[in-house]
């Protein structure tokens, strides 16, 4: 108990610590404010938004900038951005910063095309001088925590994710983000922990956040133990299911992991929604919102594949609420 106590920890930084390293990651569309008070809520240390095109906030767009809207509570948020122009991308910085942001990611390993297309995300391991110029840009107009995320590499043949986490610390990147996998794998196959181990070893004295597979309690530590990595960073794992955190920092703690009662579920799917309805106004985005997170909810539960089929082909924002607290107020207590 006392090695598992050891590897759950603070992480200090130049201007904050967080007070464990145990990370919420940046999701397209699922990173909202609801979603990362919940992560807080459960115990994430810190969370990152989605992420945020650089042009885009630089050109003043509201539905941009609407993603970026957070709260007190979930202080510090990082908040992700993309872009490909280092002027873009430094200038986007300078005006988050002008509205109080504190952290400021680059994102450097989204894998979708669109984000290829427009020299982003992955490709900037294609493009190593670009990202760096990117990293360069953004130290430049941004005074608060820096980081970068990138993935393994490319494809199998370019494992190079050790050497852009070089190139961008020297750039001034304080912290190293890797999911384990290449652009070409996707979100299939194996997160390769022997690539996140490297990125460790190519930046020491950087904390380097490890992600990928990482589901349960247990996996955290085993990923903490093959890496040698400072923290981890969950995502998948958390959607429809934020105790992960509260298990993982009890089980550090040396006490017995819990599943949910139906009870406590029911009250995290009512707090989740009560968030929503705060941070959504319009019906439609609200009913968006609900479908997404009681489908991620009820995953793995008993009857949860009628309820989801159910609440999915319902557009009656009433009638989905009444499915989904019947639903967890009915479930078995072994579930």
């Amino acid at each position: 108990m006392a090695e598992l106590a050891n590897l759950v920890h603070p992480i200090a930084l130049r201007s904050l610590t967080l007070g464990n390293n145990l990370v919420m990651a940046p999701m397209a569309g699922v990173s909202n404010l609801p979603f990362r008070l919940i992560a807080r809520e459960a115990g994430a240390a810190l969370a990152f938004t989605e992420t945020v095109s650089a042009k885009g906030l630089v050109q003043g767009g509201r539905k941009t900038w609407r993603l970026l809207n957070s709260s007190p509570r979930e202080a510090p948020v990082a908040f992700q951005l993309f872009g490909s122009d280092p002027e873009i991308v430094g200038e986007a910085c300078r005006r988050l910063e002008g509205e109080g942001a504190v952290w400021i990611d680059l994102n450097a390993g989204c894998p979708v095309k669109k984000f290829i297309k427009n020299r982003a995300g992955s490709a900037l391991l294609c493009d190593l001088e670009r990202a760096a110029r990117i990293v360069r840009a953004m130290r430049r107009s941004f005074s608060g925590t820096l980081s970068v995320k990138m993935r393994s590499g490319w494809d199998a043949d370019s494992l190079n994710a050790p050497q852009l986490a070089r190139i961008v610390v020297a750039e001034g990147a304080e912290l190293i983000a890797v999911h384990g996998r290449t652009r070409a794998q996707q979100y299939t196959g194996i997160a390769d922990r022997d690539v996140i181990r490297r990125v460790v070893k190519a930046v020491p004295g950087i904390p380097v956040l490890a992600n990928g597979d990482v589901t349960r309690p247990e996996h955290v530590f085993e990923m903490l133990r093959e890496t040698g990595a400072a923290g981890v960073m969950i995502g998948r794992g958390a959607m429809g299911n934020p105790w992960i955190f509260e298990q993982t920092l009890a089980l550090a703690q040396g006490r017995q992991i819990r599943r949910p009662t139906p009870a406590q579920r029911l009250a995290t799917v009512e707090r989740h929604w009560s968030l929503i309805e705060r941070t959504f106004k319009d019906r439609g985005s609200l009913i968006v919102q609900l479908k997404k997170y009681v489908a991620a909810y009820s995953k793995g539960l008993p009857g949860g594949a009628v309820f989801r089929q159910a609440a999915l082909e319902s557009s009656d924002l009433d009638r989905i609420l009444d499915l989904t607290r019947n639903f967890f107020s009915e479930l078995p207590r072994a579930a």
